[in-house]
């Protein structure tokens, strides 16, 4: 029989691991999981923690009786196979250098933001809600978050850490406290609508927007609010309820909008698109789909668009029903500043798009599992992009693949 002389030997019986676990010590349900994550530690060479150390004591109390006849359980339950293991817990948002570790070189020095915490599930969350913007870095297994030094990544992170007791360079604070002082004047400070009006548009931005849907007033404001991002608009004032389709995809919160066929026709969505004035548009079709999907939006907008203006870059191989309707419905046509929708397949770019003219302003895709290059493509280009499908590829949100760490 195995000597029980320290915390971590009753942590391992506890658990199972050794040969003279019988009786098995019977754990309640909620106890589980903990004891048995941090005995396969301990099991494994690795020291306990202070924290695991002390909530160790407190569970394995509970079960002093079952160790009755095995140990000296008091005495056993404070002595330590190895030493604590120290962690470092400085949580500290400052202005650093570019990480060694990373892409960047010796001239990115002093331009990032460093974020540092001990893992903590909570303040993960918030991380990933702003860690997809360029210049962001993490090494894995690291503590420390790299931003590049913006006044957009000063507030993202303010905005959410600055009241969770982090230790905060006093440079970036007096930014946050400046970035709050504008953003509460927002009419005098940035592009913004604000009480149906429009305010502090740049000046290039105002022709673009006048030469693709016209002055504002209050018929294309809404069209306005749908191309905040493509215009540099800041702020926009959001109705506590979006009553239309058109209003849900004009104040959405990200780049895209899914749009479940299972809440929405295809219709409703396209209607909306339509009435956005979202186009050049690019279509993405599920090439194991494509006949269908094909025939249902050259169906749909056969009435206002003529098919000289619309063009499908791919064929599928061998004699194929979707070959025939590009055939029978001529849209083997050249793409060119006159085209108002340009078919592609969701498995590959065509290179006639990658130095083309024709450059669409939004995406409408029948899936969100998209070739590298595609997804590229319509990120770095459409500032709106709709998913068709009922429920979204769980790669866009959570993988790397997709610019998410």
């Amino acid at each position: 029989m195995n000597v029980i002389a320290t915390i971590e030997d009753l942590l391992e019986v506890a658990a199972g691991m050794t040969r003279d676990s019988e009786p098995k010590i019977k754990l309640d349900k909620e106890d589980i999981t903990i004891m048995h994550s941090i005995a396969r530690q301990v099991f494994k060479g690795t020291a306990l923690t202070d924290r695991q150390f002390a909530l160790m004591k407190e569970k394995l109390s509970k079960y002093k009786d079952q160790f009755e006849e095995r140990c000296d359980f008091d005495s056993v339950v404070v002595e330590l196979r190895k030493p604590l293991r120290e962690i470092d817990r400085s949580k500290y948002i400052k202005i650093a250098d570019y990480p060694e570790d990373s892409p960047y070189h010796p001239e990115d020095a002093g331009k990032f933001i460093e974020v540092r915490f001990p893992f903590r599930k909570t303040d993960i969350m918030l991380i990933n809600e702003i860690n997809n913007v360029e210049g962001y870095y993490h090494s894995k297994g690291s503590h420390k978050h790299f931003f590049t030094y913006t006044e957009q990544n000063v507030y993202n992170i303010l905005s959410r850490f600055a009241q969770k007791d982090f230790d905060i360079d006093k440079e970036l604070m007096e930014v946050y406290t400046n970035i709050l002082d504008i953003r509460s004047k927002k009419t005098d400070f940035i592009s913004c609508i604000v009480d149906n009006k429009i305010y502090n548009l740049n000046p290039r931005a105002k022709l673009i927007a006048e030469r693709e849907i016209g002055e504002f007033d209050s018929t294309t404001k809404l069209c306005y609010i749908d191309r905040a991002r493509r215009y540099g608009i800041s702020f926009v004032d959001i109705p506590q309820h979006q009553q239309t389709l058109q209003e849900r995809i004009a104040y959405r919160k990200e780049n895209y909008y899914h749009s479940s066929p299972a809440k929405e026709s295809l219709d409703e969505i396209l209607q909306s698109l339509w009435n956005l004035k979202r186009f050049p548009l690019l279509v993405i079709l599920d090439k194991t789909k494509a006949e269908h999907q094909l025939h249902e939006l050259v169906t749909y907008y056969r009435d206002v668009l003529p098919n000289e203006e619309q063009s499908v870059l791919f064929r599928l191989n061998g004699a194929s029903g979707f070959n025939q309707l590009i055939k029978d419905r001529n849209l083997n046509n050249w793409v060119d500043i006159n085209t108002k929708i340009v078919y592609i397949s969701n498995d590959k770019l065509p290179k006639l798009l990658v130095n083309n003219e024709w450059q669409p302003i939004a995406t409408f895709s029948y899936t969100s599992s998209l070739d590298r290059t595609v997804n590229s493509f319509v990120e770095n280009r459409c500032d709106l992009i709709v998913y068709r499908e009922d429920t979204l590829s769980p790669m866009r949100k959570y993988s790397s693949y997709y610019g998410k760490l």
